[in-house]
């Protein structure tokens, strides 16, 4: 019997997911740049924190809703449909440990109603999530508009765009379902953002896990971190937390995304963080060469096919200076972590059903060898926030 209480969360959180009600708090950006651009804040502002509360309240009781339902997709139904899954692949005859090639575990599941009622659970979270955030910035479209173009020509830092740029093929799908992704949305910043926080069950973050992440970035062995470059920055939330660790470095972070990097710079400038963003390739950068003393790729790689994988590497080599520090965190592959069969079928899951159409090709390839193959010297044991996930691994470009 599915308990209600566990679904939908507390007493408080089912109210407010079916309930309109003036007063709630949530946290906004704080005033610290003399050019800040225009901001609009339907619901009004407050001044602690960075997250700003979204614009109306039916909007944000439908995502605490849509976490809650997610939570219990993922921790409580998951958990038994992940147990039914290596049960049926036991009774199948495999080794459930590591996990025979997902054709083989997805004989074994046939057509079991459990495990494929949580993965319709699953993608139906997803779905919510995103039309839910879809339709309350779309709502506000033109203040959300008018406050992007204020930003791009404030500061601090920079914000390049280049219309003329050649987008990848590989970068036009709708990671995660996101509908427009991460090109096709003028919005796509304000809905990627606030949907990251649901995916990741933290909806009130405060860039929480990339002010960690910043944290443990290696430096290079002679101390030097005077420029630093995050590729395939999204929303530039790292960028923003490595200059709030070395603030009086050159960072900067591009990506092929204009909605996402117009929205990270206007967060940036809000909260007074002197960073660079420009709509650049991670293959082709047009930074000159040895001019930077780290480069960062935070859940990168797993969204690129394996060729473009071997050109963003050459092109990390390049632009790093001699003793240079590249630190990609990312999603073990299946060469540093053999999956259960649960595992294996999740995964299969994240690839088909969440539009993540590059992952299994990451999976299978040896990124530690294709760092190796790009010239770059590899240290397996990088410091990692979550070992069971990412893939723990460094490299320095040798002197």
């Amino acid at each position: 019997m599915i308990d209600r209480r566990t679904l939908f969360g507390t007493t408080a959180a089912v109210a407010s997911a079916f309930t309109s009600f003036f007063g709630s708090r949530k946290a906004t950006a704080a005033v610290t740049s003399k050019s800040l651009p225009k901001d609009i804040e339907p619901r009004g502002s407050y001044t602690e924190g960075r997250l700003e509360r979204l614009p109306e309240m039916d909007m944000e009781s439908r995502l605490e809703f849509t976490q809650g339902f997610r939570n219990w997709s993922l921790r409580n139904f998951g958990r038994k449909s992940s147990r039914r899954v290596n049960q049926l692949v036991r009774d199948a005859g495999y080794d459930f440990n590591p996990s025979p090639p997902i054709d083989d575990v997805l004989a074994a599941v046939g057509d079991d109603l459990t495990v494929w009622t949580s993965v319709r659970c699953k993608t139906t979270a997803q779905q919510i999530m995103w039309n839910n955030l879809v339709d309350g910035f779309n709502a506000n479209k033109d203040g959300y508009l008018a406050e992007l173009d204020a930003a791009d020509e404030s500061g601090p830092g920079t914000l390049e765009l280049n219309a003329e740029l050649e987008i990848p093929d590989y970068t036009k799908h709708e990671i995660h379902i996101q509908p427009g992704g991460y090109i096709g949305d003028p919005l796509g910043g304000y809905v990627y953002h606030y949907g990251v926080n649901v995916f990741t069950l933290d909806l009130s973050s405060e860039d929480v896990f990339h002010r960690d992440l910043a944290e443990i970035i290696p430096v290079p062995e002679d101390g030097k971190m005077e420029r630093f470059l995050d590729i395939g920055t999204g929303v530039a939330q790292l960028p923003m937390a490595v200059k709030e660790r070395f603030p009086d470095a050159d960072v900067w972070g591009i990506d092929v995304g204009a909605p996402m990097l117009r929205y990270g710079h206007m967060r940036a400038a809000e909260n007074g963080l002197d960073i660079n963003l420009a709509q650049r390739l991670a293959e082709d950068s047009g930074f000159e060469d040895n001019s930077f003393d780290v480069v960062t790729a935070y859940i990168l790689f797993h969204e690129v096919p394996t060729e473009d994988t071997k050109k963003i590497l050459a092109e990390v080599r390049r632009i790093l200076r001699p003793g240079g520090v590249f630190f990609p965190v990312d999603f073990k592959t299946y060469t540093q972590s053999q999956p259960s069969a649960s595992g294996r079928f999740n995964q299969w899951w994240d690839h088909v059903h969440n539009n993540e159409v590059w992952t299994e090709e990451y999976r299978d390839s040896d990124f530690i060898q294709l760092m190796a193959d790009a010239g770059l010297t590899v240290n397996e044991n990088a410091p990692t926030l979550q070992q069971r996930f990412w893939n723990s691994v460094m490299a320095t470009k040798p002197a």
